[in-house]
């Protein structure tokens, strides 16, 4: 088959195949998704399948059969991922885990320093107050923001598994860093604005609750379990524009526009998958911090009972927090990469879905290299 025909013979798409409102294909010889930087194909492709799927046999260069994933397909190589290439997935997670910890750390050191330098009291529970909110809201924000990244910069080694390729960590990471900018005001977007008007609602309601008008307190937990719902919506409907970011070298405007195209009719696959996804990771993360607490405190109490004194319950407290802490860490390590591979997957399965993406795929992995390597 020559490289401007598609099966069936035709030039451009198969009969019946149409292509409404879709954005022009960008030109044969792309490699990434439409660029040099990445690692999946970009070919002019129909916007939908038709009944079934492409026709083309399931070849299986990687960690995928190239045909629509099932959910237990794309659970099986996300497992995958971190057993072929657990360098690249668990170092990359290690590395934003201690990004998130460092900043822990810092804002500790700010608020102790602030606190020791206030001497009235009414003055110290001001400051502690703002310390605590403000504290909170930049350490979500932060934890947030290298979560959305790391599923960002994960996608790349994604694509490479997908064609039977090994991505390293320092390959990844020089493919990628170029994009931590735009998965940052990804983040903005997608997390600043639901954040505040969630926070004015429920002023709202505390207000009129607090205040005597509770038809106004009413409105604003009405309110608020709307926002929850749309929130929710609206984030099914945009998860794609982390990978797109990534795989397609898009902007931050353009990454959410093509996750608006990519999950029409695919809103409850997409949320289904998630939902177990994160109820799998959840109780992992469950077990591995209880596991760690439980034995930072039979630790703790240990080392206590050793000594007397402030000294020794100083350093059985150390001891607990720091197992509790190791948890944690170790928990989101094990467990981010996951979710990041579950994201890449769906989306790779919308563009087989919707584009017929597995042509593209099968023809890179039958030996098309990419551009710059």
């Amino acid at each position: 088959m020559s490289e401007g025909t598609v099966p069936g013979g035709a030039t451009g798409a198969t009969p019946g195949w149409s292509a409404p409102g879709a954005a022009p294909a960008p030109e044969r010889g792309d490699v990434g998704y439409g660029q040099p930087a990445a690692a999946y194909p970009s070919l002019p492709s129909p916007t939908h399948a038709p009944p079934g799927w492409s026709g083309v046999p399931a070849h299986k260069p990687g960690i995928i059969a190239l045909r629509p994933l099932t959910f237990g397909d794309i659970i099986e190589a996300s497992f995958a991922c971190l057993r072929r290439n657990p360098r690249t997935f668990l170092g990359l997670a290690l590395l934003t885990s201690l990004v998130v910890l460092l900043v822990m750390a810092a804002i500790g050191g700010l608020v102790w320093l602030v606190s020791t330098s206030v001497n009235s009291t009414d003055g110290l529970d001001v400051v502690l107050a703002l310390g605590v909110t403000s504290s909170v809201a930049l350490l979500l924000f932060t934890s947030t923001a290298t979560s959305i990244a790391l599923s960002g910069i994960l996608a790349y080694p994604v694509g490479e598994a997908v064609l039977g390729r090994t991505a390293s960590m320092g390959e990844t990471w020089r493919r990628t860093r170029r994009f931590l900018p735009r998965l940052l005001g990804l983040c903005v977007v997608l997390v600043i604005p639901p954040t505040v008007v969630f926070a004015g609602l429920v002023a709202l309601a505390v207000w009129g609750f607090a205040g005597g008008t509770p038809a106004v307190g009413a409105l604003g937990v009405v309110a608020v379990l709307c926002l929850t719902l749309a929130t929710i919506w609206l984030g099914i409907r945009l998860v794609l524009a982390t990978p797109a970011v990534v795989l397609e070298d898009l902007g931050v405007v353009a990454s959410l526009r093509r996750s608006w195209r990519l999950t029409p009719g695919l809103f409850w696959r997409t949320f289904g998958i998630l939902f177990v996804s994160g109820l799998l990771i959840g109780i992992v993360q469950y077990v591995l911090s209880f596991a760690f607490q439980l034995g930072g405190m039979l630790l703790g109490f240990a080392v206590g009972s050793m000594g007397s004194g402030q000294a020794a319950d100083l350093v059985a407290g150390v001891v607990t927090v720091g197992a509790s802490v190791l948890g944690s860490l170790l928990s989101g390590v094990v467990t981010q990469p996951f979710m990041a591979a579950v994201l890449a997957l769906l989306y790779t399965d919308a563009r087989i879905r919707k584009e017929g993406f597995d042509l593209a795929l099968a023809r890179v992995a039958a030996g098309a290299s990419p551009i710059g390597r």
